[in-house]
């Protein structure tokens, strides 16, 4: 099929609401896709990728971690040319999706250009394909949000379970700190293998508190003091695990300091973000985060392409 300028496209970041760590060990996790993400539109040309708010320009072939997971979703499709460009509203190397929204956008942005128009588990296919360039081994949830956005339990092997529950508010906070989710990845695999009782039982409760986190926000009147409850609890088990970190506890007191009603790291931790539920209170958090000197930034938790 002869190449065709490609729409723009849009695929989402997201937070681990609850779950996280829980989920690489067949528990289940709370997700959603977050109002932020990465944009991108594909001409005819050479294998490129070009981001310009993270300054990002890339070749297929080049020695970077994006040129091999841009080589891989190419390959996936069939795809051999695409000159990709785009923009970005969310930051990357946060443990906000950004890998994922990038390799989901990749994808539909050749798939636009060359006129073809795969199947979502094709292009899931393809994007964790570039995944795997950044993670190794991937759970999958990052770019099934990226991919249909919306809200989730998401369970290995078994996918995401979209769950009908209106948007939720939340302020992130970066931490700044530099992260490698492999790096927590095995950290928490370390734990398992020194102690398995004592980490399979924190495991089991990060996901026992992703199942009753789906009961509340799906219900009539969600108990968000509860959820803020579960949060809190969850970055105390995450930061017993290892995978915590100066910065992002230093962010969770100070949200809750200045009302949050929970707050815990999302994603592998080590550092990237910390979200804040804080009803009533989003402008407090967001100052005492940025009088700190962290950026930070509300959104809706739940959002759609």
């Amino acid at each position: 099929m002869t190449a065709q300028a490609g729409a723009s496209v849009r695929a989402l970041g997201k937070v681990i609401l609850l779950g996280e760590h829980a989920v690489v060990h067949g528990h289940p996790a709370l997700a959603g896709a977050i109002d932020r993400g990465v944009r991108l539109t594909a001409t005819d040309g050479p294998l490129r990728l070009r981001i310009a708010s993270w300054g990002l320009d890339v070749a297929a072939g080049d020695d970077h971690p994006v040129a091999r997971a841009l080589a891989a979703v190419a390959a996936a499709l069939g795809v051999t040319r695409g000159a990709l460009d785009g923009d970005a509203d969310l930051p990357a190397a946060a443990g906000l999706g950004s890998s994922a929204a990038t390799t989901v956008a990749v994808a539909r942005a050749l798939a636009a250009l060359a006129g073809t128009a795969p199947s979502p588990d094709a292009l899931a296919d393809a994007a964790n394909a570039g995944e795997r360039c950044f993670h190794g081994n991937p759970s999958g949830v990052d770019v099934a949000l990226a991919l249909r956005g919306g809200l989730g339990v998401y369970r290995r092997g078994a996918g995401l379970a979209p769950l009908a529950a209106a948007p939720l508010p939340l302020v992130v906070g970066l931490s700044g700190e530099p992260r490698s989710t492999a790096a927590m990845v095995a950290r928490v695999a370390e734990a398992l293998a020194a102690a398995p009782a004592r980490a399979g039982d924190q495991l089991a409760a990060l996901g026992a508190a992703a199942t009753e986190g789906a009961a509340i926000v799906t219900s009539a009147a969600p108990d968000l003091a509860r959820l803020g409850a579960l949060f809190t609890a969850a970055h105390r088990t995450l930061a017993a695990l290892g995978v915590s970190s100066p910065g992002l506890d230093a962010l969770v007191e100070a949200a809750l300091g200045a009302g949050a009603l929970g707050a815990k790291l999302t994603g592998a931790g080590g550092g990237g973000a910390v979200i804040a539920l804080a009803p009533g209170r989003q402008d407090e958090v967001l100052a005492a985060w940025r009088a700190a000197g962290r950026v930070a930034f509300p959104c809706q938790v739940g959002a759609t392409p």
